[in-house]
């Protein structure tokens, strides 16, 4: 008869000389091997390639994809792909917290000084961990603080600085505005345009104030509910008016000095009239000619529409149709 083989006890005599063969051949031996459905360990698990290679583990799905490289020729680990960094992630990564204690660089791989998203360099001062280059557009759905100064198109030399054109629907300022002078320019208490200052300290001294150094157009009308000097030459390309329509004054004219009208040039050859109205114990009008040229003469209009002509004649005043000329 035939004698019955005892398949549980070989079995086991088969495992442990599977041990034993493990145990006295060196590992490395082995071409390739194939572990069974799971493998654990209670120690240290190494990896230690003959040579080094740049896929020297690696990790496969059941369809043969790489998902974890490990590359001990250049002491790199990829996740998703090849790595071409120390530690590189393909594809969407998360982390409770990410920390660095060197620049962060978003959109690229190549390292700066600076922290950056993007691969622009920075056309400022940027130079560490700390500085931030955005080469892209940047969107605050929120507050934003700054507690530097802030320049838009060049170096900020105050605390806000638009280099260039800037529009706003409102503008509103608690003190005064410095328009069209430098930066360097020293503020003052009163609002101006350019870096002239004002004549008049006495008057212009607050930041409702306003001097402007250079010309003033203006093609509306202009109201002044206070008083108007000028220094200079007043000039009109229209009429004057005080008071009502009829273009007369209903209230006072002074002048300190003369009243000319027309030429200031002799009667004789430019038609000169000089008004001077002088201040005496009573109330008087003064017409006076000039040293070399005595003698007022006023041109009238009588009611046949012809002129005539009225001077003094010693201490006798004459009309007569003789012309002043």
């Amino acid at each position: 008869m035939k004698k019955l083989i005892n398949w549980s006890v070989y079995r086991s005599i088969s495992s442990v000389a599977l041990i034993i063969a493990f145990a006295l051949v060196p590992f490395g031996a082995f071409a390739a091997s194939t572990i069974g459905t799971n493998a654990s360990t209670t120690g240290t698990f190494l990896v230690n390639p003959a040579t080094n290679s740049t896929t020297s583990v690696r990790f496969q799905n059941a369809a043969g994809t790489n998902y974890f490289i490990g590359d001990s020729t250049n002491s790199r680990v990829g996740i998703g792909a090849a790595p071409s960094t120390t530690f590189e992630v393909q594809g969407t990564a998360s982390a409770s917290y990410l920390m660095t204690a060197n620049s962060l660089q978003v959109a690229g791989v190549a390292s700066v000084a600076y922290s950056r998203f993007g691969t622009g360099a920075t056309g400022h001062s940027l130079a560490a961990t700390d500085d931030v280059l955005f080469t892209g557009l940047v969107e605050f759905d929120d507050n934003a603080f700054f507690d530097a100064r802030v320049a838009i198109g060049g170096e900020p030399s105050t605390k806000f600085e638009v280099q260039g054109t800037a529009s706003a629907s409102y503008f509103f300022t608690t003190n005064t505005i410095q328009a069209g002078g430098t930066f360097a320019a020293a503020s003052v208490a009163y609002s101006r345009f350019g870096v002239g200052t004002t004549g008049y300290t006495s008057d212009i001294d607050a930041a409702n104030d306003l001097l402007i150094t250079g010309g003033l157009e203006v093609d509306g009308n202009v109201f002044f509910d206070g008083k108007a000097s000028v220094s200079g030459n007043f000039q009109t390309a229209g009429r004057i008016r005080a008071g009502t329509a009829s273009h007369s004054f209903t209230g006072d004219l002074n002048t300190s000095s003369n009243l000319i009208v027309g030429s200031a040039t002799a009667s004789s050859s430019g038609g000169a009239y000089v008004a001077e109205f002088v201040s005496t114990a009573t109330v008087s009008v003064l017409f006076q000619g000039t040293a070399s040229n005595k003698g007022t003469c006023l041109q009238l209009q009588n009611t046949t529409g012809n002129p005539v002509y009225a001077r003094v004649v010693g201490t006798t005043f004459t009309v007569s149709a003789v012309s002043c000329r």
